[in-house]
């Protein structure tokens, strides 16, 4: 763990693994600050990948004749169902662009040609918990697989098909929820306004 340049902010004591599962291991950090202060049981949730630059998973926000895709799905922390951009880890040997147009053929049906990907960045989605960082991207020119959409993943909802217009709407009432989706949004919409990217 680092802060400015070389100082490390603070150091690991002990790790102890609470639980695990198939994608994450949850573990109990005892950690000590460069002040003395110490935290015995600071949680972190880290996901089973091992890339160095803790690129775990993606999220992409699809653009299907100039409107949003997005997805109204279920999700169980919360209890609650959210509307976000198509989601999802990236598998061994994928490159994060490879994840990203799997993901949005499984999730939204949709499909988008390689060089119509475009990469908006990186995200800690909860530094502060989550070890790991999700590329963001926006498929700027897809169409429709053919292919029946994954419905049995676990919470995947219904498909939304907005107006842009509605889209920045939503964004400028502050009412879209989850971080990665509201953040690709809005580097999405800069490059529109700002660099002239196809709608």
């Amino acid at each position: 763990m680092s802060g400015d340049g070389d100082t490390p902010a603070a150091r690991l004591k002990a790790r102890r693994l609470a639980c695990e599962n198939t994608r994450f291991n949850v573990y109990f950090d005892h950690v000590i600050d460069a002040n003395g202060t110490e935290v015995p049981n600071y949680l972190v949730v880290a996901p089973h990948s091992r890339r160095d630059d803790l690129l775990t998973g993606i999220a992409v926000v699809a653009v299907w004749d100039g409107n949003v895709v997005l997805l109204r799905s279920y999700r169980h922390a919360v209890e609650e169902m959210v509307l976000e951009a198509a989601r999802g880890f990236i598998d061994a040997g994928e490159t994060p662009a490879q994840a990203a147009l799997r993901e949005l053929k499984e999730e939204t049906g949709l499909v988008c040609p390689p060089e119509a990907l475009v990469p908006l960045g990186t995200c800690l989605p909860e530094a502060g918990l989550i070890r790991a960082r999700v590329a963001l991207f926006v498929a700027t020119a897809c169409q429709p697989s053919g292919e029946e959409r994954d419905t049995e993943e676990f919470g995947l909802g219904d498909r939304v098909v907005l107006p842009q217009a509605e889209v920045r709407a939503l964004l400028a009432r502050m009412a879209l929820e989850d971080v990665t989706t509201t953040l690709a949004l809005h580097r999405y919409f800069i490059l529109c306004d700002s660099a002239g990217l196809p709608a």
